[in-house]
């Protein structure tokens, strides 16, 4: 019986002290969604080839040389063309359309490490506003404890 009224006495401090503590409990997600309302969501880089119109016009221009030369080539050479003369067709074609190639993969990594700078700079938004709300809490639990 003493070990029953002991337990139980033990339990009601237990609870009295998680009921105080669930009180004084900072609610961190909710800050967090908080935060994440006020200044934005992360963004995540998506391949597209026109979504920048540098990037539209190079390709419509790639497409546009390519059906100009394959046009041109059938134009020249319609009775013998040997394996050797295509091939070369192809290569040259290939080698006429390196820069633009070469200008379309500058802007995607471009458009990446612009996303990248804004996620960044958006990370460091939150944790600043986050330290600075949690900052608040402390301050506020040690007023509340004095």
């Amino acid at each position: 019986m003493a070990k029953d009224i002991k337990n139980e006495e033990v339990e009601e401090v237990v609870e009295d002290a998680v009921t105080e503590e669930a009180e004084d409990e900072y609610d961190f997600e909710d800050d967090i969604e908080d935060i994440e309302e006020e200044v934005g969501e992360y963004r995540e880089h998506e391949f597209s080839l026109f979504d920048n119109p540098i990037e539209a016009i190079t390709v419509i221009f790639m497409v546009g040389y390519a059906i100009f030369s394959i046009v041109q080539f059938i134009n020249k050479n319609t009775i013998d063309v040997d394996f050797i003369t295509a091939v070369e067709f192809l290569f040259g074609l290939a080698k006429d359309l390196i820069p633009a190639v070469v200008l379309l993969v500058a802007c995607e990594i471009y458009e990446k490490l612009e996303l990248v700078l804004y996620n960044l700079s958006l990370n460091s938004e939150y944790m600043a506003r986050y330290q600075m709300n949690l900052l608040e809490h402390i301050y506020k639990s040690e007023e509340k404890n004095k």
